[in-house]
């Protein structure tokens, strides 16, 4: 065999290893996109069966929060409520399906069950939400918001199409909705809220 002709064959057989080798580079590219995929998969699918205690603590137990700020609203010279909101992620809530939230209110007067939910109907309103948007949980929460004494605590925590609400980390009730947390929660962190004060104090770094 002449010079010429090894040469050739040598050539060739390094071509040929050397698209093995790119074809091969860009399989092992292509591998952490298709595993990101089924991670995200995994946790819809989680966040679709949500795990439901009738203690917060134990309830708490499941996930790890990081609070995002604290506030207290006061009408003139009186303090009415502290309140602290809390998420799964650290990120401004419902900024993605798997995410859980924790909204805590520790009421430091008295206030009725009829205060309450007047109270959340003319912030909705306020808001200028559409009256279809929340008449149907109005007597969701006259079945599950009892009469608050100064030193209670009502906790709400979201998880994927299921609200609870706690009074002193016991549940109180459930709310089953994709929309009722964030119509809720937009009371206080809507860009129209009444109170932008608390707005910011409450999402701190994520406003």
């Amino acid at each position: 065999m002449s010079a010429n002709v090894t040469l050739m064959v040598i050539t060739t057989l390094l071509v040929y290893l050397f698209s093995l080798n790119a074809a091969a580079s860009r399989t092992m590219e292509k591998a952490p996109v298709r595993n990101s995929v089924v991670s995200l998969g995994k946790c819809q699918n989680s966040a679709k069966e949500p795990v439901i205690y009738d203690n917060l603590a134990k309830q708490l137990s499941e996930h790890s929060f990081t609070l995002l700020g604290k506030a207290k609203f006061s009408v003139l010279f009186w303090d009415i409520y502290e309140s602290q909101l809390l998420t799964s992620d650290g990120r401004h809530p419902f900024s993605n399906t798997c995410q859980h939230s924790l909204f805590e209110i520790q009421y430091l007067r008295d206030i009725s069950k009829k205060e309450l939910i007047e109270n959340t109907v003319a912030q909705w309103q306020y808001l200028a939400l559409d009256e279809n948007e929340y008449r149907s949980f109005v007597p969701l929460l006259e079945n599950i918001w009892p009469d608050i004494k100064a030193g209670d605590q009502l906790s709400m925590l979201n998880q994927i199409g299921m609200t609870s609400f706690y009074l002193n980390e016991k549940k109180i009730g459930d709310i089953a909705s994709l929309t009722f947390a964030k119509a809720f929660l937009s009371i206080w962190l809507d860009k129209n809220t009444s109170e932008p004060k608390l707005r910011k104090k409450l999402l701190g770094d994520n406003i």
